[in-house]
């Protein structure tokens, strides 16, 4: 007769051993003694069967699923190891199951105890023993699953308490783990390509950027991944492992893993400093549209912000580089113009803006306001402050956190434990917000500020190396004014007749940029500043009637 064998097991520690050559073998010698003709092997590798879910979407509930198809119409042999690898669910939603098997024809047979389970012959004798087994099953299964539970439980009070636990061998790639005593170890070559993702993101550099550099190159992946992959390098830079924080959680089977708990500090060894995660939390925040461009040219320093005044399209650059005319002269041949005109979408508005003419314009009318002193700071001077601001702004975050839940709780049970807490936690915010407006005074004081006139000087310094024949200093000014213009600007819209761009500040000010010819070839000018209260701006504008300055 037809016989499709079952391989079950829960874990894939068991798989790795000999569980599936042992089922297999079983249930092929038990076949073939019995004269069955195996027409198909069904495994399902690290599923349970506690919670039924191997037969709501493994291979065994496909395999029911074909035979209410009539997939076997002459009859079929189920053949397993034992019954509790077909559920180990409570006792009577497996009979249920078990006796609506066998009503389509099936019949289930088990190596162990050389057991056959059919319609004809589902007495009170083999009712009896099928419920027992169930039962046995499902409670093995339920002291297990308590044991499991209490144990983690066990070490996550353990962790809460601030006792210095390793829960698992499993570990970020960039750490290993070492035993007796149990502990985390950098493997620094891989902490030193985590921080650069992190100094690259904050340069300007998106994920896909940074993961096409690091496959260039030759960097080793971790793990067993072929190659570098943007949603890694993001896994990297949202979780907090990297700044040693561990978040306890739970994962029942089927189900998606939750929190449980507040984050854990100082679990994994920290390989970034808070105030470079902020910095990249920062630039990941305000590049959602950006683009750095090809290589490490960073081309359009305006990416994300530039649209068409005429329809509201974005503005795309058109990077012919640099020709040479007949007379020798070398001119710039990279222009913005709308995405919707180049591409026949509609737009009738074909100006093209000259990108060097009008980014010179642009940054000379902005660029004094978009960079402060710390843009222009040392880093061995304000780095070690910044790190504590970052430090006691995590804690504060964490701490507003816990008073939310515990006045949350209050409110529900009115219990007087919760507003205990909620009190603890206001007052450690309390305390805290003290602690940062004052390095926030030291922050100031160890920038320096410098005057209007050197600011100036500075800011025209970096402009000039902004295309610098080497590439690195190149990169660097373009990566820093790249930053800085898309911390200030929240848009910039181009319009026609006469040309000009309207660029709109995240805090409400309005910059009217224009364009003459004073007969000495063009010259960018600005020409008004309004404000907007509300800091929001349209994707398209109308300003009021252009007037040539005096």
């Amino acid at each position: 007769m037809d016989t499709v064998i079952y391989i079950r097991w829960s874990s894939a520690e068991q798989g790795k051993g000999s569980s599936l050559e042992r089922q297999r073998e079983d249930c092929r010698t038990h076949a073939a003694a019995k004269g069955w003709n195996v027409v198909a092997e069904l495994v399902d590798e690290g599923v349970s069967a506690f919670k039924g879910r191997h037969a709501a979407v493994g291979q065994l509930g496909r395999f029911v699923a074909d035979v209410e198809a009539g997939a076997y119409i002459n009859g079929v042999i189920l053949l397993t190891e034992k019954l509790d690898r077909l559920s180990r669910e409570h006792a009577k939603t497996m009979f249920v199951w078990m006796h609506g098997l066998t009503e389509l024809g099936v019949t289930v047979a088990t190596v162990e105890g050389d057991r056959r389970y059919h319609r004809d012959n589902l007495d009170m004798a083999a009712i009896i023993e099928v419920v027992v087994k169930a039962q046995l099953a499902n409670e093995e299964s339920e002291k297990k699953a308590s044991r499991l539970s209490a144990a983690w439980a066990a070490k996550r009070g353990r962790l809460a308490r601030g006792e210095h636990v390793v829960l698992t061998s499993r570990a970020p790639g960039w750490l290993a783990v070492e035993r007796n005593p149990a502990r985390f170890v950098v493997i620094e070559e891989r902490a030193e390509v985590v921080r650069r993702i992190f100094r690259d993101t904050v340069a300007g550099l998106g994920k896909h950027h940074i993961a096409r550099n690091l496959n260039l190159e030759g960097v080793q992946p971790f793990g067993r991944a072929q190659g570098w992959h943007g949603s890694y390098i993001q896994k990297i830079l949202t979780g907090s492992a990297v700044l040693g924080e561990f978040q306890p959680g739970r994962k029942p089977r089927g189900e998606r893993r939750r929190t449980a708990g507040d984050a854990v500090g100082n679990y994994y060894p920290r390989i970034v400093d808070p105030d470079l995660y902020a910095a990249a939390a920062r630039a990941m925040g305000g590049r959602q549209r950006r683009v750095a461009g090809k290589g490490r040219r960073l081309t359009n320093l305006f990416a994300g912000l530039t649209t068409c005044g005429s329809c509201g399209s974005r503005m795309t650059l058109r990077a012919k580089g640099r020709a040479r005319r007949a007379d020798g002269t070398e001119v710039h041949e990279d222009y913005l113009v709308c995405d919707s005109y180049q591409r026949g979408r509609g737009c009738r508005s074909g100006h093209h803006f000259n990108y060097a003419q009008w980014s010179g314009g642009v940054l000379t009318a902005i660029l004094h306001a978009a960079m402060n002193d710390r843009h222009f700071s040392s880093p061995d001077a304000v780095r070690p402050i910044e790190i504590d601001i970052a430090e006691r702004t995590r804690a504060r975050a964490a701490a507003a956190a816990r008073a939310e839940i515990a006045l949350t709780l209050h409110v529900e049970t009115g219990r007087s434990e919760p507003k205990e807490r909620w009190l603890d936690a206001t007052r450690e915010m309390d305390e805290l917000d003290e602690v940062i407006r004052n390095l926030q005074v030291r922050l100031v004081e160890a920038r320096g500020a410098v005057s209007p006139e050197e600011h100036l000087q500075r800011i025209q310094a970096l402009q000039d190396k902004l295309d610098d024949k080497d590439e690195e200093v190149r990169f660097v000014a373009r990566s820093r004014v790249m930053e800085a213009v898309h911390e200030l600007v929240a848009t910039m819209i181009f319009q026609t007749d006469p040309p000009r761009v309207t660029l709109g500040t995240k805090d409400g000010v309005c910059v009217h940029v224009g364009w003459e010819d004073w007969g000495e070839g063009p010259l960018l000018v600005s020409t008004a500043t309004t404000t907007n209260p509300s800091g929001r701006w349209p994707d398209r504008y109308d300003p009021p009637d252009y007037v040539q300055p005096d």
